[in-house]
């Protein structure tokens, strides 16, 4: 390895990874996104059914920092995102554009390696080494950054009994349910519901700058007390469950699609209340939206101020 271009591998290529990576890249470092999924996103994914897509996590990105809303209108500019009222910004189309034209913007194409799921992490005298669940291993790395959630990380950083396991462990993270269907074009819906409905966001994306479409598209999001109490129902039974709280006010027929939709890791309850975790010593760092709260601003922060910390211009 060459200590002048120092190689971060980073785990995880949700907005907190591809934030991280960005930052890096642009202080003249080599990096390296590992992605277990078929593509960058995290909680900005969308699936697509149907000839259509449905956001199933974050349906808008807004600022609490004047930091993330100078960012969210460099982004605008670039026309990423769409805003009618600078406050509440949308990609075009679906969610996961915006984390796909951060991901096409990695200075090289290989930095980003998609359907990778790293298990073990190892420190050896040349490196990091990490193993995939293929046995496959990638390395050696001069620096490690886990973006994932918070419990997943935890399990990595067993691997190599990582001393920042120990302040991991004070970030928690809840399951969250998220049920999407589709109705016949024409109906009049109602867009609030009860309070006593334990549904936690309602989403009609067709409302959405540029996902109008000739049939409803819903997203409806349960809270964390019922998405607890059913976390271990089979996904069918959690779609009908949440569509038929959502109905019960309305005269609404039988969708054309009705599925659901189970994050894990979705809603962070107890942050870390610091930006970032950092070992030097061993080279080790985590970010992610756990440490600072449950937004998107709150990823794209916590991986931004880690790559600052990590990062010096290389001449």
């Amino acid at each position: 390895m060459h200590l002048s271009t120092p190689h971060h591998a980073i785990i995880g290529a949700g907005l907190a990874g591809l934030s991280c990576a960005l930052k890096l890249q642009g202080q003249g470092h080599r990096v390296t996104l590992f992605e277990k999924a078929r593509g960058p996103g995290g909680r900005l994914s969308s699936r697509r059914r149907l000839e259509t897509t449905f956001d199933l996590g974050c349906q808008s990105l807004g600022a609490e920092s004047e930091t993330f809303q100078l960012q969210l209108e460099v982004w605008q500019k670039q026309g990423w995102l769409t805003s009618e009222d600078q406050l509440h910004f949308y990609p075009p189309g679906r969610m996961s554009h915006l984390t796909r034209q951060l991901a096409e913007s990695l200075a090289t194409p290989d930095a980003l390696q998609c359907q990778t799921r790293i298990v073990q992490l190892q420190q050896h005298p040349d490196g990091w080494w990490l193993t995939d669940d293929q046995g496959q291993q990638h390395g050696p790395f001069d620096q490690v950054t886990l973006a994932i959630p918070a419990t997943q990380a935890l399990a990595l950083l067993e691997t190599c009994g990582s001393s920042l396991a120990t302040a991991l462990q004070q970030a928690q993270q809840q399951a969250v349910w998220v049920a999407y269907f589709v109705l016949p074009a024409g109906l009049h819906t109602r867009k609030t519901q009860s309070p006593a409905v334990p549904l936690r966001r309602c989403t009609l994306l067709n409302d959405k700058p540029g996902q109008a479409h000739h049939l409803q598209r819903w997203v409806i999001e349960a809270d964390c007390q019922w998405s607890e109490a059913h976390q271990h129902l089979p996904a069918e039974q959690v779609a009908r469950q949440l569509f038929e709280l959502w109905a019960a006010c309305q005269q609404t027929p039988e969708p054309l699609l009705l599925e659901a939709h189970r994050w894990l890791y979705g809603f962070t309850t107890q942050a870390l209340k610091q930006p970032f975790l950092l070992d030097n010593q061993t080279g080790l760092a985590l970010c992610g939206d756990f440490c600072l709260g449950d937004q998107a601003e709150h990823a794209w922060l916590s991986g931004n101020l880690l790559a600052r910390a990590l990062s010096r211009p290389v001449q």
